[in-house]
């Protein structure tokens, strides 16, 4: 699963995103796959090193915000 969700627990939580199953946790992992260009197969140290990219840059940001509320 993925190893970088933990990482992302205050982001997630002021969404109101608090991922109790492993289902959840897949779909969430996904989601931030798909928004941050990386494939579902892509080793988990690579997708969290392009989140905290995104999590530094304020439109990327955004826009990885904008999609998890979707998830919400």
């Amino acid at each position: 699963m993925s190893c970088y969700l933990r990482h992302l627990k205050p982001v997630l939580g002021e969404l109101g995103i608090e991922p109790a199953t492993k289902e959840e946790r897949k779909r969430i992992d996904l989601a931030i796959r798909a928004v941050v260009g990386k494939d579902a197969k892509d080793p988990c140290n690579e997708v969290w090193k392009e989140v905290k990219t995104w999590l530094q840059e304020e439109g990327k940001k955004k826009s990885l915000v904008e999609e998890l509320k979707k998830l919400g």
